[in-house]
């Protein structure tokens, strides 16, 4: 039986506790210790699931035999905390987004590489169904070649902020980048390459946050194929669906988070099923069990650094055509 591996915990918030969670449900590692500039905050996780509380994060990093760490921090601390797990040689498993600029995933990932550090992105939401099934099926090509996709995650007008840092776009990234992550990172793993940007947004609401009330991106992809992209906190009900347009097939869905919600119709508009192929994994779970056993080197990184970069590329090509009004280059650079 292969030992535990030894985990740490940075950040130990309302998703610090989720990924805590879901790494002891494993039953592939051990959370040995945790660090949270909150003290009491984190007392408790170490108390909830049998760890120990470090006193700053030098303490956390340098714990005797730690294998890796979970950082879900705010978003605007990844990219330090990130450099400084890969110094000291430890795994990341890094929440996203990756950061909050290219620049600051190129350092993440420099880091990693010069110490030999396995890092994977918590883009959860491809391990999450009927996401997760249909992208196999496309791999496999059952499904035709895409052309078109929409997806559209449209929030309540609850807005809670749970601390100041959410609220603020500098510390967050706003909408898109603390919730359009994920469907943005949808996009490009359904239609490859984007080429160009253009973004809209207002925020008339009064309310006391920074974050959109509604933003729209319409992407063009290098392979041809364009994306839409629609959110914000502006919506007096919640919508959260997609459209997905192949060349034999269209896939479509007014609840994207409910499996059973899917419509798929063959290229003679007859529906069929991939409810056979759903899995009841727990998406956290399994997100977290491609990290292990990539640590394990038993697969590659599933979602690595460069994967989490070119998601931040397009978050980055959006604020810029936002500040600019014009359709923007998507970019990386060196």
């Amino acid at each position: 039986m292969k030992e535990p591996w030894r985990v740490g915990l940075w950040g130990c918030g309302g998703m610090g506790n989720d990924l805590a969670e879901a790494l002891l449900a494993t039953d592939e590692a051990r959370l040995v210790t945790v660090y949270d500039v909150l003290p009491d905050r984190a007392a408790s996780i170490a108390s909830k699931y049998g760890a120990q509380v470090a006193e700053h994060a030098e303490a956390l990093l340098s714990y005797p035999q730690l294998d890796g760490v979970i950082i879900a921090l705010p978003s605007y601390l990844h990219a330090v905390a990130a450099v400084q797990a890969a110094e000291a040689g430890v795994h990341i498993f890094l929440e996203k987004p990756m950061a909050l600029s290219v620049a600051d995933c190129h350092k993440i990932i420099a880091a990693a590489r010069a110490h030999n550090v396995k890092l994977m992105v918590g883009h959860v939401l491809r391990y999450v169904e009927p996401y997760r099934t249909i992208l196999r099926h496309q791999a496999e090509g059952r499904l035709g070649r895409i052309f078109a996709a929409s997806i559209w995650r449209l929030r309540g007008s609850g807005f809670s902020s749970g601390a100041e840092w959410r609220s603020s776009i500098s510390k967050s990234g706003g909408y898109i980048a603390e919730v359009g992550a994920h469907e943005l990172d949808m996009l490009r793993c359904l239609m490859g390459q984007p080429q160009t940007v253009c973004a809209l947004s207002q925020k008339v609401l009064p309310r006391p946050h920074e974050w959109e009330d509604h933003i729209a991106l319409q992407i063009r992809f290098a392979q041809g194929g364009t994306g839409l992209y629609e959110g914000g906190f502006g919506s007096f009900a919640r919508h959260y669906g997609f459209r997905l347009f192949f060349d034999r097939s269209t896939l479509t869905s007014d609840a994207a988070l409910d499996p059973k919600a899917l419509r798929a119709y063959d290229a003679n508009g007859q529906p069929f099923s991939l409810e056979a192929d759903f899995s009841p994994e727990d998406p956290v779970q399994a997100e977290l069990r491609g990290w292990l056993a990539a640590m394990r080197e038993e697969t590659p990184v599933l979602i690595p650094g460069e994967e989490g970069m070119a998601t931040v590329a397009v978050i980055e090509a959006a604020r810029r055509s936002l500040r600019e009004g014009q359709v923007v280059l998507y970019e990386i650079g060196a």
